[in-house]
Order: C-alpha cells, then sequence, then structure tokens
C-alpha cells in the first residue's frame, strides 16, 4: 500500500510540474502604449512607440493590444516600406477599427503597425516590433522610426489600460488547457499505475 501511495504522489508531483511549466510558456499579452494607448503620442514624440517596444521581448504567439478611441484611430499592420512612407495603401490583413483591436503576432520577424487616419502616422502613431521565434529571448529593441514632419493630429482620450507594464503573461484561458491536462493525466495514471 505504501509503494502505491508513493507511486500516486510521485506522479501528481510530475503532473503538477509539467502543468506549471506549460502556464510558464504561454503567450503574453502587451498593451501597446500602456496607459496611453494607441494615439498620436503626447507632443507628437515619433519615438514614443519604438521606445515602448524596446522595453519588452515579443515572441510568436503573443498578442497586441490596441487601445484607442473608435472613429478616431485604427490599426494597420504595413510592410516596412509603407511603415517609412506612413501609407496605408500596402496593408497586410484587415484594417482593425474596432477598439479594443487585439492582434496575435504568428511569425517571427519585425512587423510594422500604423494608424491610417490621416496625419496620425506623420506625428508619431506607428509601432515597429521585433517578433522572436520563442519567448527566452532578451528583451530586442524595435528599429527606430525615420523623422518625418508632424502635421496637425492631436490626442484622443485612451481607455485605461490594466497593470503598470502591460504585459499579462498567460490569461485564465491559459490555465484552462492546464488544468485539464491535470486532471486528465491524474485519471490515467490512477487507473494504470494501480
Amino acid at each position: 500500500m505504501a509503494k502505491r501511495a508513493t507511486s500516486l504522489t510521485i506522479a501528481g508531483l510530475v503532473l503538477v510540474a509539467a502543468s506549471f511549466f506549460s502556464v510558464l510558456a504561454a503567450a503574453t499579452t502587451h498593451v501597446v502604449g500602456d496607459s496611453t494607448g494607441w494615439r498620436i503620442p503626447p507632443g507628437a514624440n515619433d519615438s514614443f512607440y519604438s521606445a515602448w517596444a524596446s522595453a519588452r521581448t515579443f515572441a510568436v504567439g503573443d498578442t497586441l493590444v490596441f487601445n484607442f478611441m473608435n472613429a478616431q484611430h485604427d490599426v494597420v499592420e504595413v510592410p516596412m516600406a509603407s511603415f517609412n512612407s506612413c501609407s496605408a495603401a500596402n496593408q497586410i490583413g484587415s484594417t482593425y477599427t474596432t477598439s479594443p483591436a487585439s492582434l496575435s503576432v504568428t511569425t517571427a520577424g519585425v512587423h510594422y503597425y500604423i494608424c491610417g487616419f490621416p496625419g496620425h502616422c506623420q506625428a508619431g502613431q506607428r509601432l515597429a516590433v521585433t517578433v522572436t521565434s520563442s519567448s527566452a529571448s532578451t528583451p530586442a529593441a524595435a528599429p527606430a522610426p525615420p523623422t518625418a514632419p508632424a502635421t496637425g493630429g492631436g490626442s484622443s482620450t485612451v481607455p485605461s489600460a490594466p497593470g503598470p507594464n502591460s504585459q499579462v503573461p498567460g490569461s485564465a484561458a491559459g490555465w484552462a488547457p492546464s488544468l485539464a491536462f491535470l486532471a486528465l493525466s491524474s485519471l490515467l495514471a490512477s487507473h494504470f499505475l494501480f
């Protein structure tokens, strides 16, 4: 009987450890611009979003959340040439017009985002993020955007973003598969080991 209890304890510890490590490897949610959100940066600061990105590590599977005022901003993914010229003409995928816009990053490399409203990109509302294939890397600095003359624009009120660092490891949904795995593994282990 002691042997059965020891086997059950070891199996339980292994499953708990596996579940714990799968949660640690969960994707990260990044709230773009933290509490500033996605808008023309204060003072039309063209380096605001590149500074924000350089303080973070982005990996395949992460999510970028853009908080903005609907009908005043949008999010458009573009290739580098369009990013540099602040043009949405060659956009990649859809234009996101409803906030919060949650975009999953599915490939490694540099991803470029701009606001497609006239003058907003030129005033600094653009973001380049360098995405690695794994979350075990160190923070990667996004390339600095080229200097462009600021034109008009303005700012808008942005809903508050969660947390001081706005990086939310995993989510409640991330726990569900781990708990299901733990329960199923425990059931199988108790059935086949004993």
